[in-house]
């Protein structure tokens, strides 16, 4: 079993890229994490990343599904344990919304009803929910985004969300009001703790510099 990889990044598209280790390059679908890591950080292609996989055998076809840290790892074979949910869609759901968002929409928090995941009804995102809600907390989960869940609905991750809904109803994609939205909290003091209209009012700034 293909449990991690370390190697150089040496194409990649949107959800998927290709890592030469030892000369062998390797297909791995990966996560929303993963893809704002390379977003994020000083790194193109050439660069050195280590990914934890998860590799789906089928019949006719071996699949890598790629994560940023184990304990996202863990979430998606959380997903796939639920009837009906297959890595595909498990991987659609992390190419849209990361482990926070997904905590939140399986813990069922004020900030599930705003998770909209193309080609998942509100069926099956309620079937997630009652399947993994007594599961998901065996997982890891960060001190600090504990503390985020008790917080008020003010805290930067709800502000952040609700944000990024009003840019869409603007009329941006998903991925162009996240990246817009994580270069104005990039710039604002991490100890600031800005409100949704904050954050709006900062996105339309940055838009209209």
């Amino acid at each position: 079993m293909i449990s991690l990889l370390k190697g150089k990044l040496i194409h990649r598209n949107k959800n998927e890229i290709i890592l030469d280790v030892n000369g062998v390059g390797y297909q791995i679908f990966i996560s929303k994490k993963v893809s704002d890591f390379i977003n994020d950080k000083p790194t193109d292609v050439s660069s050195e990343l280590t990914i934890h996989t998860h590799l789906d055998v089928k019949e006719n076809s071996l699949t890598l599904f790629g994560f940023i840290d184990e304990k996202e790892k863990e979430m998606f074979k959380l997903l796939i344990s639920v009837n009906g949910i297959g890595p595909k869609i498990a991987h659609n759901i992390l190419t849209h919304i990361s482990f926070e968002e997904i905590v939140s929409l399986i813990s069922g928090s004020g900030l599930s009803y705003q998770i909209k995941i193309p080609g998942l009804g509100q069926k099956k995102l309620e079937l997630i929910s009652m399947t993994l809600k007594d599961k998901v907390y065996k997982i890891d989960i960060d001190a600090d985004y504990k503390k985020s869940r008790q917080a008020s609905a003010g805290n930067n991750d709800y502000a952040r969300l609700e944000a990024l809904n009003a840019l869409m109803n603007l009329g941006y994609m998903r991925n162009e009001g996240e990246k817009i939205i994580r270069e104005v909290l990039k710039a604002n003091d991490p100890e600031t703790k800005l409100t949704t209209e904050d954050i709006i009012r900062k996105c339309l700034e940055y838009i209209s510099k």
